[in-house]
């Protein structure tokens, strides 16, 4: 009996990739633990939704600034050491202030440091995938989205502890939970990862240089990303799912809490159905999908994501008597989760493929500044918009979806059509 392809893939993992996919749930089980309170945990401080809004912007700024570095901190201090250190700076550090926090500074305090999250996104992405075969690259991401997954199913201890507590102790004592697990990921991956073989070679050629010489080098790399088609289309698909990812995470739980009336407690199921329907999206839909290559499945996905919103916004003025209010976030969620199993594995494919193997520490440096430097008003607008109006914020990622399928229904690059597979033995 043929085995599947991600059991196979899976057991197939290999040196850093293993170790990266393995550990992962240490730092996604957490994450899931917390996230869908942050913005009510805010509110439930004192926060206006400007002020919500205002945080998460200045969190892309911190990581916008960071992002512009990290490809040379990544080359200078390693792969390996970088991702340790500021592991712990972005994500062991904030979440200590999360548990401690009294008011809006607080918020700032830990959206600054949690912005250097940037370079060791740079780095760890560069232990997953330079020392992995480039035809499975597809697969391993789906591992990633997997793992994090699975750890979703562990939510509802979120909100059970929330309905004991109430949101305020019960967020700090997650948030310190957090801070654990997430040291423990960050130890463990330093302690069993090894340097790659690119990053070998920048260690080397970067010996003996200050960090201000190798950002220096940037002025030679950013023309050449600029004059990239590949690498514009990579960035033009990735920044208005990366702006409207932002305004779902900060205002869903506001306005599903607020605006419809349902308990804190409630919010931790949505990503468990969320998670549901990624995991059979990989499991059972992408494998039968794959040969129809990038651009159908995320024109669909696209689609999927509008629908979802609409969903949301115009379902609880039929005054229909579904489920006391949950019928419309538990349609938006699924058809949100649909179209993120279709668009998110494509889009970061499509970065992974069109970066140069050998400066890719600092292509994506410069392809995230660019990304965040543009999505940077959005938490602003969109809190600015959720205090005229609670749906506006979703009106705004329709917006922003409906360029997202422009893009996409327009480019050439994508028109040629193909299996992931077959691009990725391409670029490898």
């Amino acid at each position: 009996m043929k085995q599947h392809p991600m059991l196979q893939a899976f057991r197939d993992l290999r040196g850093n990739t293993r170790i990266c996919v393995w550990t992962e749930p240490l730092w996604g089980i957490p994450y899931t633990l917390f996230i869908p309170y942050a913005s009510v945990y805010m509110r439930a401080l004192g926060l206006s939704d400007v002020q919500v809004g205002l945080v998460a912007s200045f969190y892309l700024f911190a990581r916008a600034v960071t992002s512009a570095m990290s490809g040379a901190v990544t080359d200078k201090l390693g792969r390996k050491r970088c991702t340790f250190l500021f592991d712990a700076v972005a994500w062991s550090l904030p979440c200590l202030l999360w548990a401690l926090a009294q008011n809006v500074w607080w918020f700032y305090a830990a959206a600054l440091f949690n912005g250097f999250m940037q370079i060791t996104d740079n780095s760890w992405t560069c232990l997953l995938v330079e020392d992995a075969d480039k035809r499975k690259i597809t697969n391993i991401y789906n591992w990633i989205y997997v793992t994090g997954q699975l750890s979703v199913f562990f939510a509802p201890l979120a909100g059970l502890l929330v309905g004991q507590l109430t949101i305020i102790p019960a967020l700090r004592l997650l948030y310190g939970f957090s801070f654990i697990s997430m040291t423990a990921k960050f130890i463990l991956l330093y302690r069993y990862c090894d340097e790659t073989e690119v990053g070998k070679v920048r260690l080397r050629e970067t010996k003996g240089q200050s960090l201000f010489s190798i950002l220096s080098e940037y002025r030679t790399l950013i023309p050449r990303f600029f004059r990239s088609g590949d690498m514009l289309l990579a960035t033009a698909i990735s920044v208005p799912l990366l702006a409207s990812n932002m305004v779902a995470d900060a205002f869903f739980g506001i306005y599903t809490t607020e605006r419809l009336g349902i308990p804190d407690s409630a919010l931790s199921f949505f990503p468990i159905i969320r998670s549901a329907i990624i995991l059979c999206s990989i499991f059972i839909v992408q494998p039968r999908i794959v040969r129809f290559g990038f651009k159908g499945p995320m024109l669909v996905g696209a689609l999927l994501f509008i629908a979802g919103h609409l969903t949301l916004i115009l379902v609880p003025t039929l005054g229909l008597p579904l489920a006391g209010g949950l019928f419309a976030p538990i349609l938006y969620t699924v058809l949100h989760a649909c179209a993120f199993g279709l668009v998110m594995p494509r889009k970061d494919t499509i970065v992974a493929l069109n970066l140069d193997p050998g400066e890719r520490a600092r292509m994506t440096s410069i392809l995230t500044v660019t990304m965040l430097s543009v999505t940077i008003p959005f938490g602003y607008i969109a809190g600015y918009l959720s205090e005229i109006n609670r749906n506006l914020p979703f009106f705004l990622n329709i917006v922003l979806f409906a360029v997202t399928f422009a893009i996409v229904l327009t480019s050439r690059k994508l028109k040629k059509g193909g299996s992931l597979e077959a691009r990725e033995g391409e670029a490898g």
